[in-house]
């Protein structure tokens, strides 16, 4: 049968909160002087009883998909940007005390998370089906973040197709409907069959980059979500209803919000929705009139929230409870906004905010606090360790503030301007080194900072044995010398020893990920210690730098794409960001797309000059240790192999344009000649000056690597005999690095030069060592065919015009 599928792209957030919110000491108290007594999904008669609720709750986000931007049979599922995040950030609301106190099973709740490969159809039914283990006090969350597809499915009593609502999952298969995707059918009778009688369907559906099918035209999307708001508004009784979006209207994405539906939805549960009366309980009825207000606002009018509820006790029930330290001072929701608090890898944290206590804080708690716009002080102490920080609040917004132990001391003297997402509180070193081995370990820092990496390991080997034992802090740049050493075996035990010393730092956790990358190390390990750091510190720009440098080694293009806007979403002034961003968009097929690369590029290579003449100023007289003066000071990005690689990059970018303009020259030009001649002269100036840094720092990769463009842009340029000199030189440095010595790009451009100057023996053999190199792999097959064909021909005419080596 002919599998044709109209497609939505659907996520799908099915929030319900069932049972007693845990609130802590002072928050009750506060509660009863209030006079009120809540708990997050419960109705009022339940609350006043004292009755105990159990909550439920399934969570899942798929960005990813098992056969994501490829075609089969004629369909293609595009991965999402911000479905699999969304879901992290809604499911890490859930677990906090005012969003109700979900937690993961190991721990004794019931709200259970499944991202990307996790959500396959098996693991969806078999974590839905535990619902089915509440009471009928209970209240349920069902969050689905994916696509939908309307599957064209025989149906015998008719004797005709007909189109079928689905939830496109992790392990879609075209090939295999059934046992790939989940009906939307199935899942309201499954809804049905829940005992707990209270419940929360969000639906945030139908984004534009969906399933898009052979022969029609793109983004056909809404048809799931109009069948499933339909079957949604039969719901039963008890259960509240929220799509994201009309029934014929796309979901919008922001790189600097995410999903705009999602964020809303967050901002009002957090407190914004909190005005009619701001008594700091939000209701279902003020959620839907928050996000029917503020939704259209960010889209502009383009996005309409849809909410429908069958009786109105479900707009009564409370689905978040928001803490007032100072009550009176937000009378007036819109002069109020909120801090959110986490503490994402420490226990026993003691917050106050404006000395008022929140709580003492476990680790992965996130708490919410309304409060009134302006500057506020914050206090954080664990153990004999305190940290004192002030923050503004925005009417309206929130402020989050993440309190961490790990390598920087404060970002007031960061290289890079730190973002604006979130305010940092980083704790003091709890074992401080003696001030004979902080002295030397500071000597170290200097010579680091000059580049002089041999000095530098020496000196911290010193302050380590003056100290009487290692401190953390000598071992992470210590491991950060020895990676700009290339020993990188060395950088990953002195990794490993600085996280022994200090388990909570995701700083060096994700610096030993990328060394262990760089050693060889099992990608999967690496990759699952960057989705940890990931998870629980959202906001922190570098792990994703390093994630998506991991997915563009191993040739997994869009999903690098997505993890990199992502940290230039978080911080645009990430100078590493923009520059593996710009790599990857040039293996990506798209002409946008590589001209956007070299955009990225010139910018990336503006942000590093910036940062090298900041360097100067900065690390003079440095009294606050941060991340920035471990990743810029040392390895890839210390100055001048940083300029070394962004130059390249731009000339690359620039050559790779006009390349990509040759090869579809069939198709209609956008870069008149003029334009191409003045790209291939850009890009010469950057190659030029990639090749004289990488000469300088005896960085032979590097020059194989600048060396292999600058043939091709030669090349472009008609000028064959200097593309052959360049090519021959990259293959005779490459034949000296064991795993570059078979460089497939020289053999290719050399190829191509040779034929173009008609010494067809000489194109053959470089074609020949080509196809030796590449076409053993099967995704490579339908290419190599023709690579083949060509190997022959150029035989053949060689033969003909009696050509000899």
């Amino acid at each position: 049968m002919k599998r044709s599928l109209i497609l939505c792209s659907v996520i799908i957030l099915s929030f319900t909160l069932s049972s007693l919110i845990s609130l802590p000491a002072a928050a009750a108290q506060e509660q009863r002087q209030r006079g009120l007594q809540v708990q997050v999904g419960a109705t009022s008669q339940e609350a006043a009883r004292g009755s105990t609720i159990r909550r439920w709750a399934v969570v899942i986000g798929i960005s990813r998909y098992k056969y994501g931007n490829q075609s089969i049979e004629g369909v293609r599922v595009e991965n999402l940007k911000n479905a699999a995040d969304d879901a992290q950030k809604f499911y890490n609301f859930l677990c906090s005390p005012e969003g109700g106190d979900f937690c993961d099973p190991q721990k004794g709740g019931n709200a259970i998370l499944l991202k990307d490969e996790q959500a396959t159809k098996a693991a969806v039914e078999k974590a839905l089906t535990q619902l089915k283990n509440s009471h009928p006090e209970d209240y349920f969350v069902i969050y689905i973040a994916a696509h939908g597809a309307n599957i064209p499915l025989f149906d015998p009593k008719l004797n005709i197709s007909t189109q079928v609502p689905h939830f496109i999952l992790h392990d879609f298969d075209p090939r295999d409907v059934a046992n790939t995707a989940i009906r939307m059918e199935a899942f309201r009778q499954l809804m049905s069959q829940i005992p707990a009688r209270k419940g929360m369907v969000i639906s945030d559906t139908c984004h534009s980059a969906g399933v898009m099918l052979a022969g029609r035209g793109l983004y056909t999307t809404t048809g799931a979500n109009v069948t499933f708001i339909n079957e949604m508004s039969n719901i039963h009784s008890g259960v509240g209803f929220i799509s994201a979006a009309g029934q014929l209207e796309f979901a919008q994405e922001n790189d600097e919000l995410g999903g705009v539906f999602t964020y809303c939805l967050l901002e009002g549960l957090r407190g914004n929705a909190d005005v009619n009366p701001p008594d700091g309980i939000i209701t279902f009825g003020e959620i839907n009139a928050y996000l029917l207000n503020r939704v259209p606002e960010l889209t502009q009018g383009k996005q309409h929230p849809y909410y429908n509820t069958t009786t109105l006790e479900t707009n009564k029930i409370p689905l978040a409870i928001v803490r007032y330290p100072q009550m009176e001072a937000c009378h007036n929701p819109a002069t109020c906004g909120t801090m959110v608090v986490r503490t994402p890898d420490l226990d026993g944290v003691e917050v106050a905010i404006n000395g008022l206590p929140l709580g003492t804080f476990t680790r992965n708690l996130e708490r919410t606090v309304r409060l009134p716009q302006g500057e506020h002080t914050l206090s954080f102490t664990r153990g004999g360790l305190r940290r004192d920080l002030k923050a503004t609040v925005e009417p309206g917004k929130s402020k989050i503030v993440e309190v961490n132990l790990s390598f920087s001391e404060s970002t007031e003297q960061s290289l890079v301007e730190p973002s604006s997402r979130q305010i940092d509180a980083f704790l003091p070193q709890d074992n401080p080194p003696t001030k004979e081995a902080e002295k030397i370990f500071k000597e170290g820092v200097d010579e680091f900072n000059k580049q002089r990496f041999e000095e530098a390991i020496r000196l911290f080997d010193r302050a380590m044995q003056v100290n009487g034992s290692a401190f953390a802090n000598a071992l992470t740049f210590r491991g950060r010398a020895e990676q700009a050493l290339r020993r990188n075996e060395q950088a990953v035990r002195s990794f490993s020893e600085a996280l022994k010393l200090r388990p909570s730092d995701f700083e060096t956790k994700t610096l030993l990920a990328e060394a262990k990358f760089n050693a060889g190390y099992n990608v999967e390990e690496v990759i699952n210690d960057l989705k940890e750091v990931i998870n629980r510190h959202p906001n922190f720009d570098f792990a994703r730098v390093v994630y998506g440098d991991v997915l563009l080694a191993r040739n997994q293009f869009a999903a690098a794409e997505q993890q990199l806007r992502s940290a230039i979403a978080i911080n645009p002034k990430s100078p590493p960001a923009r520059l593996i961003l710009a790599n990857t968009l040039l293996y990506m097929d798209s002409k946008t797309k590589q001209r956007e690369a070299v955009t990225e590029a010139e910018k990336a290579l503006q942000l590093f000059e910036e940062l090298a003449q900041k360097k100067v100023s900065v690390m003079k007289g440095l009294k606050y240790l941060s991340l920035s003066h471990i990743i810029f000071g040392g390895a890839r990005y210390a100055n001048e192999p940083a300029l070394a690689e962004a130059h390249y990059i731009l000339g690359k970018a620039l050559t790779r344009v006009v390349e990509g303009e040759t090869v579809q020259a069939e198709c209609e030009s956008s870069l008149n000649l003029a334009t191409q001649g003045d790209y291939l002269d850009r890009a010469r100036q950057h190659l030029k000056t990639a090749l004289e840094l990488a000469q300088k720092l005896g960085d032979r990769r590097r020059e194989v690597l600048v060396l292999s463009v600058s043939a091709q842009n030669y090349l472009l340029k008609g000028n064959l005999a200097r593309a052959i000199e360049d090519g021959e030189k990259a293959l005779q440095r490459a034949a000296t690095i064991p795993d570059m010595k078979d460089f497939p790009e020289a053999h290719f451009t050399l190829y191509d030069a040779y034929k173009s100057d008609q010494k067809f023996l000489k194109a053959a053999d470089y074609l020949q060592s080509y196809i030796a190199s590449v076409c053993s792999s099967p995704a490579n097959q339908e290419a190599c065919a023709g690579y083949r064909a060509e190997l022959e021909q150029l035989k053949r005419l060689a033969s003909a015009l009696r050509q000899t080596r």
